[in-house]
């Protein structure tokens, strides 16, 4: 019986071993098996379309990734132009490192027929290629490209938003997210204004700026609750998406690794939530770490969930070991190394624990100073640019700034006419009283 059991193990260790290697999550593989042997003896390209799509939601990232192809290519001979694009837009989100790959992903999008969606697609397959390559900030090949694209490659004139909205974006990579300059915000503030102003069908382009801005929002000396805000508009759209989903049959997509990156981080801003919300959200993550097994080990794997809810609910003691597990991750940013030791400062003081303390100030002070340096290549790139480019027409010239800004015009000279009339009148009227006062003068002056 003993060795019964032994065997078992072995035999489950190894379908997990085999699962994992193939990119599958081992409590689905049954479930994966099913619809693998279904697709093989499926000859629509509609209907294979409707199973890789099943396969690929059973999957994890590394399995997601060989299936995003087979899913374009099934989806083009089903002439499935919607699953197409969005699977060009995952494979952008996988490959965003590789130029080769990114460069193929954009000649397939310039294929589409549709303007308008191949217009998104294209943008947000750049903004994702340039939200990775921005991570690093010493490379200066990328830097010269980039500021190469923002003062030759778009049309300032030109009334296309999605143009205007890559090339707002670019500069704000360019800028660089540990900016705080004012044409930094006045560009993110833009961009959002954009986003706001696409239709519902744009969401992937609303989603990559809400976590772009709830990020931003997220840093040391940010704005919890638009951070906050932010995070919540994308829950809320990924209920939405589930929903739609869910009518379409698509029934085993789910967003939970999404749902607990945006609870993460909105428990990352505590300062900006009430007691009820902080309980709120602790619960939302606590649900998700015993239903999914991707966010049980991405929380297993990193502190940072840990972190934020032993701060936000006061117990020091525990936060201060799960803030320094977290620290130990080499590919942090600035800004968040900054705002993780400031977290570790106020749970060594609250604790009395002074070597903590000292510890995390002088961590503090040396990421601050990088932070620092950053923001003044920053100033100095904002500089360069209010100089190269002609700012206003990039951030308002749109078709309804041009309306507003014609009516505000058709305005403006109705009111200078209208002036102008008035005191015409009134020199008018002061004429004819002289003139009438003269003549009844000289009158008098007769008799």
């Amino acid at each position: 019986m003993r060795r019964l059991t032994i065997i078992y193990l072995i035999m489950t260790m190894l379908a997990v071993a085999i699962s994992a290697s193939a990119g599958i999550q081992p409590g689905k593989k049954p479930l994966y098996d099913k619809y693998e042997k279904q697709l093989a003896t499926i000859t629509s390209a509609r209907d294979s379309v409707r199973v890789l799509y099943y396969l690929y939601d059973l999957s994890d990232r590394r399995g997601q990734i060989k299936l995003a192809w087979d899913i374009y290519h099934t989806a083009g001979r089903a002439e499935n132009v919607t699953a197409q694009l969005d699977m060009l837009r995952n494979l952008a989100t996988f490959n965003s490192a590789n130029d080769s790959i990114i460069n193929l992903l954009l000649s397939y999008t310039d294929e589409i027929s549709n303007e308008y969606s191949r217009s998104a697609t294209r943008t947000f397959i750049l903004n994702q290629q340039l939200s990775r390559k921005s991570r690093r900030p010493n490379d200066t090949d990328f830097q010269r490209m980039l500021l190469d694209s923002i003062t030759r490659s778009h049309n300032l004139d030109g009334d296309d938003v999605y143009d205007r909205m890559s090339l707002i974006y670019q500069i704000i990579q360019y800028l660089g997210v540990d900016a705080d300059g004012v044409l930094f915000k006045e560009c993110l503030d833009r961009y959002g204004a954009l986003v706001e102003s696409l239709p519902a069908s744009d969401y992937p382009l609303k989603n990559q700026y809400y976590t772009t801005a709830a990020i931003i929002h997220s840093r040391m000396n940010g704005n919890p609750q638009k951070a906050i805000m932010y995070d919540r508009k994308l829950l809320e759209i990924m209920d939405q998406l589930q929903l739609m989903y869910t009518k379409k049959n698509r029934k085993f997509r789910n967003y939970d690794i999404n749902r607990f990156i945006s609870y993460r981080r909105i428990l990352s801003n505590y300062p900006g939530l009430t007691k009820e919300e902080i309980q709120e959200v602790t619960d939302s993550i606590d649900a998700l770490y015993h239903r999914d097994d991707d966010v049980r080990m991405t929380m297993d794997a990193n502190n940072q969930a840990f972190a934020f809810a032993y701060m936000a609910k006061g117990d020091y003691e525990n936060a201060i070991p799960a803030l320094k597990g977290v620290l130990k991750n080499a590919d942090l940013s600035a800004y968040q190394k900054q705002k993780f030791n400031s977290m570790l400062i106020e749970a060594g003081k609250q604790c009395g624990d002074t070597q903590t303390y000292i510890e995390a100030m002088e961590q503090y002070i040396v990421h601050s100073r990088e932070i620092d340096s950053l923001r003044k290549i920053s100033m100095q790139r904002e500089i360069m640019l209010r100089d190269t480019i002609l700012i206003a027409p990039l951030l308002y010239k749109d078709q309804t700034y041009a309306k507003n800004r014609n009516i505000n015009y058709v305005k403006g000279s109705d009111v200078a006419l209208m002036v102008v009339a008035t005191v015409l009148a009134i020199l008018l009227l002061i004429y004819v009283y002289l003139y009438l006062k003269l003549r009844i003068k000289k009158t008098k002056e007769r008799i």
